[in-house]
């Protein structure tokens, strides 16, 4: 039986001029979809990007679907465009990045920045024939000709005119030559007609599964991204939870729960998932919401990880975003147990693959009975105290020893001493980042760049030494405050006294004492993890 051939895709090939391209994406006619990914490039991809236009180098295509578009605003970078109702405007399937870039660099209204206020301020050097970012210093040479003014020929004309060097026929012939390979660079343009979401997600799919691949968390906007008054991306779900206050999740962590969420394999790319089942990942953002709720108040109040800043790993986001989605009403005790299994993964798994232990992780994580899997997930890890906690040589935010540092800091409810109110952790980090972490004493040796060199404050405009050593000659060396700051009687009186090595060396062994007392009261080494009792009355009577 002779078997029909498969519908060629009705697929428009054109090509379009820059200049085409911005006075279409100005009159609001191109338009990029609210789930298209965040913005990634930076200075120097805009950069590279518009050197390629002007050498004649191959940029890539833009893929677009034609479809109704409604009035809305529409802002690429400092360029905002009021777009009216359209019945065949274009959206950009493939090419969000590369428009952004030539919209946002060539459309400002207003004049260019010399400083780089953003990815999209860039300059082209009349005289080298070479783009340039400019330096900070806002120290711009002149010969180099603002982007913005290379999009018109007219008004190019009448800047060139009033330029300082409009008398240089070489540099005149320079700009003028700039601006017409801009305008005049023609890139293809494929236009496909389809309402069919899965064909749409299938190119998308098939565009981003070779050469520089994007992100997964990209992609899975990219797919399955709608508007709704649920989040439905990525980056919508991390502005949700960040009401919870512990902080914003960042998007491929995000999409990694999410995917531990559904029960697959959170080590895999999405590319692997969708390839198995295309609409395995929808609405996943708004079903893990609960779930992923329940995880960060549970960090935050029991886990006493205040904000996400300071989670040492990713792990325990991943496999507690599966577990509360399968059990959203652990008991008291297996809450108590989560806690253990979370401090002892980060304090005692050192020579356990992560990956490894993530799959396990995952995989114990089935069935209808959580004190059940509760156990086997201890199972996992060690139950017993390894050696004990080393302080890095050097202090780093990012890494996870310093992270623990921080938390078993927090957990001892640091005071502020201009006013001796407990500081809000959570609060201090969010307003401050990576300024919350500060020095104790800003010069000096090696020894200051260690982890016993920093503590949890807001910035003091006198310096964080010189607060300290007010206090101590106010209060004493045997102070509240700095005992809630992990200074004790010995180390403020080396302090005070100027021994600022000997001060470093007190301090971290204090430190070294305060994870040890922190982690051994959350991981409960030594305690029994037994489940309830009245789950072992259950399993009791069924044997029976």
């Amino acid at each position: 039986m002779a078997t029909s051939a498969k519908k060629r895709l009705d697929l428009q090939a054109e090509t379009i001029s820059v200049e085409a391209l911005i006075r279409e994406t100005k009159r609001g006619l191109i338009r990029v979809p609210d789930f298209q990914r965040p913005l990634r490039w930076e200075s120097e991809d805009v950069k590279l990007f518009f050197d390629s236009i002007y050498q004649g180098y191959p940029v890539g295509s833009f893929l677009m679907r034609r479809a109704y578009a409604p009035a809305s605003a529409l802002q690429y970078g400092a360029v905002r465009v009021d777009a009216s109702e359209s019945n065949t405007a274009l959206w950009v399937v493939d090419g969000q990045q590369r428009l952004t870039a030539l919209a946002a660099g060539l459309a400002r209204d207003k004049e260019m920045p010399v400083t780089p206020d953003d990815p999209w301020v860039l300059y082209f050097d009349a005289s080298k024939q070479v783009f340039h970012v400019p330096p900070r210093s806002g120290n711009i040479p002149t010969t180099w000709v603002p982007i913005t003014q290379l999009l018109d020929a007219s008004s190019l004309s009448e800047w060139v005119f009033n330029w300082k060097h409009a008398k240089d026929s070489q540099l005149r012939k320079s700009v003028f030559d700039a601006g017409a390979r801009i305008r005049q660079y023609e890139i293809p343009l494929y236009v496909v007609e389809t309402g069919d979401e899965k064909l749409l997600r299938d190119i998308f799919y098939r565009i981003n599964d070779s050469g520089k691949k994007m992100k997964w968390e990209d992609i899975h906007d990219a797919l399955f991204g709608r508007k709704s008054d649920e989040p439905s991306t990525l980056s919508g779900l991390a502005d949700e939870l960040m009401a919870l206050g512990i902080g914003r999740p960042s998007e491929d962590q995000l999409l990694s729960a999410i995917i531990a969420f559904k029960g697959l394999d959170a080590t895999r790319s999405i590319s692997d998932h969708y390839r198995r089942d295309p609409d395995i990942l929808r609405h996943a953002v708004s079903e893990a919401l609960p779930a992923l709720r329940q995880v960060l108040i549970f960090l935050k109040t029991h886990a006493e990880i205040p904000h996400l800043r300071l989670l040492p790993r990713s792990l325990p986001l991943f496999v507690l975003t599966k577990f509360f989605g399968l059990y959203p009403e652990p008991n008291s005790r297996t809450i108590n147990l989560l806690v253990r299994w979370i401090w002892r993964t980060l304090l005692g798994v050192k020579s356990i693959d992560e990956r490894t232990l993530l799959r396990h992780s995952l995989d114990a994580i089935k069935g209808n009975e959580p004190e059940r899997t509760m156990q086997i997930l201890l199972g996992e890890i060690p139950r017993t105290k390894g050696t004990g906690f080393a302080l890095p040589q050097k202090f780093d935010a990012r890494a996870t020893d310093s992270r623990i540092i921080l938390v078993s800091l927090s957990s001892l409810r640091p005071l502020n001493p201009e006013n001796e109110k407990m500081i809000d952790i959570a609060d201090l980090i969010q307003e401050h980042d990576l300024n919350a972490f500060r020095k104790i004493i800003s010069t000096g040796t090696e020894a200051t760049h260690h982890p016993s060199n920093r503590i949890l404050l807001p910035p003091i405009v006198k310096g964080v030494r010189k607060e300290i050593v007010d206090l101590i000659n106010r209060e004493g060396p045997d102070s509240r405050i700095l005992r809630s700051h992990c200074i004790d009687k010995h180390a403020a009186e080396l302090l005070g006294a100027g021994k600022l090595d000997e001060f470093l060396s007190c301090r971290g062994e204090l430190l070294i004492e305060a994870v040890e007392s922190f982690g051994s009261r959350l991981a409960a080494w030594d305690m029994n993890d037994r489940p309830s009792i009245k789950y072992i009355l259950q399993q009791t009577g069924e044997e029976e």
